[in-house]
Order: C-alpha cells, then sequence, then structure tokens
C-alpha cells in the first residue's frame, strides 16, 4: 500500500495511518489523504455530484477477479481524525473488493464486514 497526505497541518498522522492498515490493504492500492475542496473537486468532476464527499475509490483492476487495485482519495479533515479517516479508507478498500451498498442487503454485508475489520482492529490493541 501507498499513502500519501496531501495536506498542511494533516490531523491525523501517515505513520499511524500506514501502522494500522498495513496488512490489510494490498500493496496495489493507494491512499490519498486530503482536504474536502479537493474532494469536491473529484466528486464534481467524476460522479458529478457537487459536493465534497468523505471517500472515493477508483478501481484500477483489469477485471474483477483480480486482486484489489486502485486509488482510494480521503478526507482527511474528519473527526475524530484517526478512527474516522480509518474507516473510511477501508469502506473504499471494500468497495475496490468488489463490494457496494447498491441495495440495502449489499449495504448490510458492507457495513458488517467494514465492523468486523474495525472490532478486529481495536481489539488487536491499536490506539487511537
Amino acid at each position: 500500500m501507498r499513502l500519501e497526505v496531501v495536506l498542511s497541518s494533516p490531523p491525523v498522522s501517515a505513520r499511524e495511518l500506514m501502522q494500522v492498515l498495513e496488512g490489510i490493504i494490498e500493496d496495489s492500492v493507494e491512499v490519498v489523504v486530503t482536504d474536502p475542496g479537493y474532494m469536491r473537486v473529484l466528486n464534481r468532476k467524476y460522479r458529478r455530484i457537487d459536493r465534497p464527499t468523505d471517500v472515493l475509490s477508483f478501481d484500477l483492476a483489469d477485471s474483477p477477479e483480480d486482486r484489489p487495485e486502485g486509488v482510494i482519495y480521503v478526507d482527511g479533515r474528519l473527526a475524530p481524525p484517526t478512527s474516522e479517516v480509518i474507516e473510511r479508507i477501508l469502506h473504499g478498500y471494500l468497495h475496490l473488493c468488489g463490494m457496494s451498498h447498491d441495495s440495502e442487503e449489499d449495504s448490510e454485508k458492507m457495513d458488517q464486514m467494514l465492523n468486523s475489520i474495525m472490532a478486529s482492529r481495536q481489539s488487536g490493541g491499536e490506539t487511537e
């Protein structure tokens, strides 16, 4: 996994994010922590929604059978910073793994998977 923090005075530590996410997110995924203004630009350009969003995933895999590959953009100004940013990154990663929230059933599956990952992370002694 590659991590890029593009914020002046980031409220979240890149080192801490790397420690938490290593072993969860594939090497073929880049995570970019940015600001709400840039998230709005991306959301407007690619989804035609003119407002900021907390996370956007861009799937770059050649086929759904390939390992997750792509770029996850996340708003680094979320609060409380560390846990919310981690949760949003994992949400984006689940999209790259083929999960969606297009239906209520899909949304429930995705929420369960996200909650499971977050719970295992917390029980593993990770700190905020």
